[in-house]
């Protein structure tokens, strides 16, 4: 069941409700003792104790089975169980069921039960306890929406439009009221009454600024945008800060293609300090949807994002999103500093720190990646991606004897819980010991990998590699390997590079540079490929074209000018077996 599901019943039932007693006194021992382990389990569920009041519970109803009242909190603890699941929720609200047909008149397990049929979709069987207690609580007027929308649900709306009138005709007419009324007469078609509903609410409070928006609304909904805009213009004038007739007015000019105005109304908004933030941050992620469809990266995006900062600095979501859109960009220096505010808030998510050490390799600061990462798993020890992470980041810098003896750490602590996949922590060994010339280890390693996961296209890949590199008497091997690895991602560049590698050891120098071709083609543009251009001036070389090869291994030096080799070839403007 889902969470959110739990989270209503738990605030409804045991913030709100005063627990009824058994009706009737017993007259038997075991319906003594069913009552008694009732009470104690509502104390421990009180007490937070949910596994303990359910065994309670489940005791008191094998000693009182008809009891209607214990089976409804049966049934209800039973939907506040983690991993509850759907033949379980249907159990638990056929118990509660029970208690509505037969005390239909017990008020708060009612309403609490027609609550969750709604947020189950069981619309009929909320409508039918809802009209039971609206008639036998006429005074209750927040039963009157609920049961307004679940007849909505149902697309009985004319009955919906009059649960609303009834309690207009009790509490008077509101905004909600209205609102709920307009947008059911919008399903009925029913133009003049929608249009007439508006008036009505404007007629009672004609110089207040809602009243008007929500005319606005109502003509923007009709196609009727200049009508609209007037009276979203007056909402202006009787209020200027009423961002929301601001925000009404950018979405209608979106609707027109007029980006100009747009654009004006939507900063307008996000700079209103009567918005909540909450809003902004929902306006502002479908705001960067809309540039990033757009291949919009200008700095406009960015000024907004640092103007909204000035007003709301220690708003960790306006600046978890900062950092997404800077991510997007490939900004990740300014990312990581935007995340690292949003921990500086809130240090306790480890998928933050997580992300945070991720952003700082990206951004080749491997110093601050292992100080985050240090720090993260100070505040989440247990976070088992952390270790990964900042195994990685050791890697990159090159302290590969960190980076073993933190990858043999989480190999240590994942052995019983398996929280992350075996395979990957032996192959991230494999690679460090292949670059420190530890060939048996990087084998036993690269082995593991595979006998873990024979299809890993990341570990056939690069035990592909080494074993073209370090083990040229097995180019079987690395042979199967990278076809698997292609079979699996065929336009991986890495991939194709490799397999292209493999062809030259075999001197199929002519399907090489195919393969070598589409490898340059497929390329990370946002890492270096000094190997990639390296194997395609060779390739080159041995078809005869040596002029071309010398033009690959000089896009090959730029991305590793400290090569020796690379210089000697582009120097003698040959190839050199290592």
């Amino acid at each position: 069941m889902k969470k959110a599901t739990r989270n209503i019943l738990l605030a409804v039932c045991f913030a709100a409700v005063i627990l009824p007693m058994l009706a009737g006194k017993p007259s038997a021992a075991d319906k003594r003792k069913a009552e008694y382990a009732f009470m104690e389990a509502i104390s421990k569920k009180e007490a937070g104790d949910i596994d303990a009041a359910y065994a309670l519970l489940r005791h008191a109803v094998t000693l009182d089975p008809d009891n209607p009242t214990i089976n409804y909190y049966v049934g209800f603890t039973m939907l506040n169980l983690d991993r509850t699941t759907e033949e379980e929720v249907d159990s638990a609200t056929a118990l509660m069921r029970i208690n509505t047909i037969e005390r239909p008149g017990d008020y708060y397990e009612n309403y609490i039960y027609a609550i969750l049929n709604a947020s189950l979709s069981n619309h009929a069987e909320a409508t039918r306890v809802l009209e039971n207690l609206a008639k036998r609580y006429p005074a209750k007027t927040e039963l009157f929406p609920m049961l307004a929308k679940s007849y909505a649900a149902q697309g009985n709306f004319d009955k919906a439009i009059a649960t609303i009138d009834s309690l207009e005709k009790t509490e008077g007419r509101t905004v909600t009221t209205t609102s709920m009324k307009v947008n059911y007469l919008f399903n009925t078609g029913d133009t003049a009454a929608i249009i007439n509903n508006g008036k009505l609410l404007l007629h009672d409070a004609p110089n207040s600024a809602v009243p008007n928006a929500l005319m606005g609304n109502i003509f923007a909904q009709l196609n009727m945008p200049d009508s609209a805009f007037a009276y979203y213009d007056r909402a202006l004038i009787i209020e200027p800060d009423y961002g929301y007739a601001n925000l009404q007015k950018a979405y209608l000019y979106n609707s027109l293609g007029d980006s100009t105005n747009y654009e004006k109304e939507i900063s307008a908004t996000l700079l209103n300090k009567n918005i909540d933030v909450d809003t902004k941050v929902d306006i502002l992620t479908d705001y960067i949807r809309d540039c990033i469809q757009q291949g919009d990266s200008s700095a406009r995006v960015d000024n907004m994002f640092r103007t909204i900062l000035n007003q709301h600095p220690h708003e960790a979501q306006i600046r978890h999103l900062f950092s997404d859109y800077l991510s997007f960009k490939k900004d990740y220096k300014n990312a990581a500093e935007q995340l690292s505010y949003v921990l500086d808030i809130d240090p306790s998510d480890p998928k933050n720190w997580e992300r945070l050490i991720w952003l700082e390799i990206f951004n080749n600061n491997y110093d601050k990646a292992i100080e985050s990462g240090k720090k993260a798993v100070e505040y989440a020890p247990d976070e088992l991606s952390l270790y990964q992470a900042l195994g990685f980041a050791y890697f990159k810098k090159e302290d590969y004897s960190s980076a073993i003896a933190t990858y043999d750490t989480l190999l240590v602590r994942n052995k019983d819980i398996q929280m992350v996949d075996e395979a990957d922590i032996h192959t991230s060994l494999g690679d460090i010991y292949q670059q420190i010339g530890d060939t048996a280890n990087a084998i036993k390693n690269y082995e593991a990998a595979i006998n873990i996961n024979p299809s890993n296209a990341l570990t056939l890949n690069n035990f592909a590699y080494f074993l073209c590199t370090h083990k040229k008497d097995r180019i079987d091997d690395a042979a199967r390997m990278a076809e698997m690895a292609l079979a699996a991602d065929p336009d991986n560049g890495s991939y194709l590079d490799t397999y292209a590698l493999v062809l030259f050891l075999k001197h199929d120098y002519k399907k090489a540079l195919e393969f070598i071709e589409k490898a340059a083609e497929h390329r990370d543009s946002d890492t270096g490929n000094a190997e990639l251009w390296e194997h395609y001036g060779d390739i080159l070389f041995m078809l005869g074209k040596p002029a071309e090869a010398v033009e690959k291994w000089k896009d090959a030096l730029k991305d590793n000018p400290g090569s020796k080799l690379l210089k000697k070839k582009i120097e003698n403007k040959t190839y050199f077996y290592e």
